[in-house]
């Protein structure tokens, strides 16, 4: 699918009468057609980011997603380390990276992103936002497959928790 942009991600454009630089897109698909909402960073602490929202596709750039992440499935079948099912929503640019933004149908609609390379594939060990919400190891790693948790788990090594007792849970996918 052919997602519009205003920019390419990181350059400026105009948002609101003000230039800033793009940071990240959402599609929506409504009865009467796609709506793009385009998310500029401005830097402050307490209000980071501007968006406005457009049903225009006439924008100078674009990116194109592939179809097969657009389909609700589990996204081990996409290439990507979490477990449940899920699609593409977004695509999001911070420092420098880019992530997919994938809504979690298994998981109460949450957006977790992950780290993709321009292809729109996983990044081997990228990084993976969370929500806010998820703020333990538990909510964390059981979103993870097993065989991706290296990061997971070296953040919990290093809090001094590597003896904690394992569980049947563990050990399944």
């Amino acid at each position: 699918m052919r997602i519009p942009l205003p920019c390419r991600f990181g350059g400026s454009a105009d948002c609101e009468g003000m230039t800033l630089p793009l940071s990240g897109v959402s599609w929506f698909k409504w009865s009467w057609g796609m709506e793009y909402t385009y998310f500029f960073s401005i830097g402050d602490k307490w209000h980071g980011t501007r968006f406005y929202s457009t049903l225009d596709t006439a924008q100078p750039f674009g990116i194109d997603i592939p179809d097969p992440l657009l389909i609700d499935k589990p996204i081990k079948e996409h290439g990507f380390p979490l477990k449940g099912t899920g699609y593409a929503w977004g695509v999001n640019y911070l420092d420098g990276k880019t992530y997919i933004d994938f809504v979690m149908t298994s998981s109460y609609q949450a957006h977790i992103r992950v780290q993709c390379d321009e292809k729109w594939e996983y990044v081997p060990n990228g990084d993976i936002i969370f929500p806010p919400s998820w703020d333990t190891e538990e909510k964390r790693g059981g979103a993870v497959l097993k065989g991706y948790r290296t990061g997971l788990n070296k953040e919990r090594a290093e809090k001094g928790q590597e003896g904690k007792q394992m569980s049947i849970f563990d050990f399944m996918e």
